[in-house]
């Protein structure tokens, strides 16, 4: 009972504040099993992609707030050294937090900037050999996605967070999803 006790004190500590400004730091696992990754046809599951991300949690009611958020990844490359590509996206969010546990769902735009040096690779197509463009200028998609998440709050300044990122939520053929993991410092009432 004391354990049920202090976690409900700590839920009441972090549902008082009326904003809270956050700094995180994460890898995104892209596109799961939607890439072959080589000659025996296996998928992709987790690649490293390091992002960093802010948010600003503005407390609405009994435990909802609502939380725009903005990531970006380094910088990187991919099988082909000679590419490099980056990330960016824009989240609008709503959470609830009834305890250390947050929940979350979100709606947002995330961007990839792919370049590199032109010309052209020659792959593997299952039976034979295909030559594929590289970019020679930068190349840009956007996608709206739905963005769906579980945290949990290991002090009141420390977090971890799980995220999905669904990508072509309409079409079942073309669509993907995307986890991401982060550890999250919490400001709290700064500003």
């Amino acid at each position: 009972s004391i354990f049920f006790a202090e976690g409900k004190v700590y839920a009441e500590e972090l549902n008082n504040e009326q904003y809270d400004l956050t700094a995180s730091i994460g890898n995104i696992c892209e596109y799961i099993g939607k890439f072959q990754t080589n000659e025996e046809g296996e998928k992709n599951f987790c690649s490293y992609m390091p992002y960093i991300a802010s948010s600003f949690d503005i407390a609405l009611l009994n435990g909802f707030s609502f939380s725009p958020q903005i990531g970006a990844s380094f910088p990187i490359s991919g099988r082909e050294e000679s590419i490099k590509r980056m990330n960016l996206f824009l989240l609008a969010n709503a959470k609830y937090k009834p305890n250390f546990m947050t929940m979350t769902a979100g709606i947002g735009l995330y961007f990839t900037r792919i370049w590199g040096p032109g010309g052209e690779s020659v792959l593997n197509n299952g039976t034979g050999t295909d030559s594929f463009p590289l970019p020679k200028e930068p190349v840009y998609t956007r996608n709206l996605i739905i963005n769906l998440g579980l945290g949990a709050n290991f002090t009141k300044e420390i977090s971890a967070e799980l995220y999905t990122y669904i990508f072509n939520t309409t079409e079942s053929e073309d669509r993907a999803f995307s986890i991401g993991l982060s550890a999250t410092y919490h400001f709290g009432e700064i500003l």
